[in-house]
């Protein structure tokens, strides 16, 4: 796996003293920061091969090696595309999910795709009084857009214990289309809302991304981006006040 977490992990185990020989990716993209894919392996000269997975972890008492293969569109391993390397060690990064134990024992719904809370734009979720940020609600790849979010909830549910949020007249759902996989928030409450900032995530590479956020007929915003990670978060602002 290369998310973050995988690649911070294969540039420690290199500074503690191990030879890292490959990180093994089974998309055809990293799923972590362009910064980091530099600065944890192609600074340490460590070989990353995209759309490829572990097909056998050899030994008994111990791992002695391992068989990588290439995956087809399919994911699906490529027959005489195996390669063996060498090993004791095999580390696994697959992935993270919100910490949601608290938010499911509470009967707060999930999002079926991030795995944590679905929250308005004051990150109320969907039990009134409830506010969620963080990587309790998604996974953040910078700690600023953590920071940022937990300034919100917290003004937010100040906000709601003085009783100075306004009553919700309408809720607008926010809908992901295209590539993209989520948004956050997941709902708008007028009058609350005026300026939102969306974050999102795509499901893919891309460049030359036109980004469209549409209400009925109504344009709410247009802007371009060079392109997009599935490893990095993107956002924009849109103005229901206009």
């Amino acid at each position: 796996g290369s998310g973050d977490i995988g690649l911070i992990m294969a540039r420690r185990m290199t500074l503690e003293g191990a030879k890292v020989q490959v990180v093994a990716e089974l998309m055809p993209y990293s799923g972590g920061l362009s910064r980091n894919i530099q600065q944890c392996l192609k600074d340490f000269g460590i070989p990353l091969l995209l759309s490829h997975t572990i097909t056998k972890i050899h030994g008994a008492e111990r791992v002695t090696g391992v068989t990588i293969s290439q995956v087809g569109p399919d994911r699906k391993p490529i027959p005489g595309s195996e390669q063996y390397f060498d090993c004791d060690t095999v580390l696994l990064s697959c992935g993270l999910i919100p910490e949601n134990e608290l938010t499911r024992g509470a009967g707060i719904p999930l999002d079926p795709v991030t795995g944590g809370a679905s929250v308005a734009e004051s990150r109320e979720t969907e039990m009134p009084g409830v506010f969620a940020a963080g990587n309790v609600l998604h996974v953040h790849d910078l700690v600023d857009f953590v920071s940022d979010e937990a300034e919100m909830a917290g003004r937010s549910a100040a906000r709601w214990l003085q009783g100075k949020l306004p009553a919700v007249e309408r809720t607008l759902r926010v809908q992901a289309e295209g590539i993209v996989r989520y948004t956050v928030p997941q709902r708008l409450n007028l009058p609350q809302a005026e300026d939102v900032r969306i974050f999102f995530r795509v499901g893919q590479v891309a460049e030359k991304v036109n980004i469209l956020v549409r209400c009925g007929d109504r344009l709410l915003y247009k802007g371009a981006k060079p392109k997009v990670l599935p490893g990095e978060m993107e956002s924009v602002t849109v103005k229901l006040s206009a």
